[in-house]
């Protein structure tokens, strides 16, 4: 008799199939969860250009509504709207802002109120974990604490303000290459320095005695996930220094400076040609003012519209290195269309306007207190050492 092992072949092959199907959608399936528990991962962090991971870790309580919002700065050079934008914020929302500077912050204690500090004071509760790409597991971990220091809730002692609890924080710096009455070596600065002063500021803290001691701090910058940036008119910028100049020498009972500098047109020209005199000789000698010395060396306060300009350019450097959405805020804006400015603004924070703005004062223009040859002159420096987006944002100053 024969037998015919054709069909009995069919079956176990058929058999074979079957198995190798259903193998090959384990390890499909095994992969797809491997890769989704990957994403999942990969979504509860925050990946910075230099592939640390940022992890913000709950600071007052256990729930996820009380983890720390995050920073949007208000980068601004010195006098030119920082006080009303942070008071207007302020008053319209209800809510409190911050500050680099512990000067604007003063608690029950006398020291300053940290933003991060867990209920309100000690050390923060912020842990940045630094992962590392492995070939083997794929992630490894390193953790820091974030020590108590900046920033500071500016009016911590307010009754009638709260922290926000949504949006971003709003945090004044100033950043740096910002000084008054200094030589170009101590102004001239390059973008890590610049963005190091961003993230730092100087706050009083009680030492083991009880003394208040003033202190240096900074945060890390994967805290700031956004910026307000403040232009204003470089002529009326630099005038408003001088006045701020002359303010602390009336506080400081500087009689003969007072006497020499009045707040007037004559006394800022004075005061300008007089750092110009000190200063000439580096500035003639620097490789920094080569393109511009001869153009600009008898423009009154000639130094401050470079410090100006390198400003802008490292504010605007900043926050393409940082790869944060940035805002430009026109100080003029306040007079020309506010509502409109207020609104976009408390939108760019994710706050809400509930109250009535405080009135802004118009009307701090200074441009008769330079020559028609004198605002040439800055018209071709602005040209010269601006970058780009700097030139696009001032060049109608000169118009």
């Amino acid at each position: 008799m024969n037998i015919s092992i054709e069909k009995p072949t069919k079956v176990l092959n058929w058999f074979l199939l079957i198995l190798m199907i259903a193998f090959m959608a384990g390890l499909f399936l095994s992969e797809w969860q491997d890769n989704t528990s990957l994403l999942q991962l990969e979504e509860s962090v925050v990946k910075n250009k230099e592939d640390h991971l940022v992890m913000e870790i709950p600071l007052r309580g256990s729930s996820s509504g009380d983890a720390p919002l995050p920073l949007a700065w208000l980068m601004s050079f010195p006098n030119s709207g920082t006080s009303y934008t942070i008071n207007m914020v302020m008053k319209v929302t209800g809510r409190n802002t911050a500050s680099n500077y512990g000067s604007e912050s003063q608690g029950e204690d006398g020291m300053s109120v940290d933003v991060f500090a867990k209920n309100g004071t000690g050390t923060a509760a912020v842990i940045a974990l630094n992962y590392a790409k492995s070939s083997a597991s794929g992630l490894a971990a390193g953790a820091s604490n974030q020590q108590a220091g900046p920033p500071f809730w500016i009016s911590p002692k307010s009754r009638t303000l709260s922290r926000p609890s949504k949006g971003y924080i709003l945090t004044k710096t100033h950043c740096g290459s910002r000084c008054q009455h200094c030589s170009v070596s101590d102004y001239v600065e390059n973008h890590a320095l610049f963005l190091q002063h961003c993230l730092e500021g100087r706050y009083n803290i009680k030492d083991n005695k009880g003394i208040l001691t003033e202190k240096l701090g900074s945060y890390d910058k994967a805290l700031v996930k956004r910026a307000v940036h403040l232009i204003r008119d470089p002529f009326d910028n630099v005038v408003s220094r001088f006045h701020l100049h002359y303010k602390h020498l009336v506080k400081k009972n500087r009689t003969d400076q007072v006497a020499a500098y009045p707040r007037t047109r004559e006394g800022f020209r004075r005061f300008c040609n007089d750092e110009g005199k000190h200063y000439n000789n580096e500035e003639k000698h620097s490789k920094f003012y080569a393109d511009v010395f001869e153009t600009v060396k008898d423009v009154p306060c000639h130094a401050d519209f470079y410090r100006y300009i390198q400003w802008h350019n490292l504010a605007f450097t900043t926050t393409w290195d940082l790869n944060i959405p940035s805002m430009i805020v026109h100080y003029e804006n306040y007079t020309d269309n506010f509502n409109k400015t207020k609104d976009a603004l408390l939108e760019f924070l994710g706050q809400d306007g509930i109250y009535n703005a405080p009135a802004f004062v118009t009307g701090k223009t200074y441009r008769e207190y330079y020559l028609q040859e004198e605002i040439t002159a800055l018209h071709v420096m602005f040209s010269k050492l601006a970058l780009e987006k700097t030139w696009y944002s001032t060049k109608h100053y000169f118009v």
